[in-house]
């Protein structure tokens, strides 16, 4: 991906037009003192290009991608080029980003408030093959995609579907059916990547929400927990030399 050239934080920047300053008058004037009025360049100062700010340059980045979003569908349907695209500008964004050390406090450890992840994220684009996996399939077509950060480390992303037919149709038209995933991950701050977590996996929930436009969530989850190899380990870490290591 492309680096941006942006610098974070406040810079004061100067220049000076290499342009002469010409000013025209007019040459047909009765007026005798017409000789006295000599076009100088000490007439009026140039003024220096006006900069641009980082709020300006961010809001600017965001309708680009949200215009790539719109026509590639969040990335579901992106071409290589688009990809390419849009890797520029989230890393022109990440230059402009005023947040320092977006990860801090996202490990648990922190009783602040001070979590600049904690809330509600929506997926606006995403080139993860994991995710972008999601679309190939033609039963069912991913729609809303949300990551809950409300208790860290606990991280849950939200993933609804809808069958692949309800997409081709206008939402009055047709009886609604949505199955909404529910994927718990524990995030961990990055060693040495300030802005970057890591995501362990724990389990899977599959509710569903609707079928063909009635309510059905008082229906019991599929859940699966992923966490099992881990107490595996930790019942047998006393009896396996060695094995401790593997415990957390």
């Amino acid at each position: 991906p492309q680096r941006a050239t942006l610098t974070h934080g406040s810079h004061e920047h100067s220049s000076e037009s290499l342009r002469p300053n010409t000013k025209f008058y007019n040459s047909d004037t009765d007026d005798d003192s017409s000789s006295d009025s000599v076009p100088s360049d000490t007439d009026s100062d140039p003024q220096p290009p006006a900069v641009e700010s980082n709020d300006d340059i961010s809001s600017q980045l965001k309708s680009k991608l949200y215009q790539l979003a719109a026509s590639y569908d969040r990335g579901f349907a992106a071409t290589p080029k688009a990809r390419t695209e849009a890797n520029k500008i989230i890393e022109q964004l990440a230059a402009v980003n005023p947040t320092e050390n977006a990860a801090r406090g996202i490990d648990g450890n922190d009783f602040s408030d001070d979590v600049p992840l904690k809330a509600i994220w929506r997926m606006v684009w995403t080139s993860a093959f994991d995710v972008v996996s999601l679309g190939a399939s033609p039963i069912a077509a991913p729609s809303a995609i949300y990551q809950v950060i409300t208790d860290p480390p606990i991280a849950t992303n939200i993933i609804d579907f809808i069958p692949r037919a309800q997409s081709f149709f206008p939402s009055s038209s047709v009886p609604s059916s949505l199955l909404r995933a529910e994927v718990t991950t524990r995030a961990s701050s990055r060693r040495g990547a300030a802005d970057r977590v890591g995501l362990a996996f724990e389990g899977v929930k599959l509710q569903p929400i609707e079928l063909l436009g009635q309510k059905v969530d008082n229906l019991p989850p599929l859940s699966v927990d992923l966490t099992w190899q881990q107490g595996l380990i930790d019942q047998v870490a006393s009896f396996v030399p060695g094995l401790e290591n593997l415990s957390s």
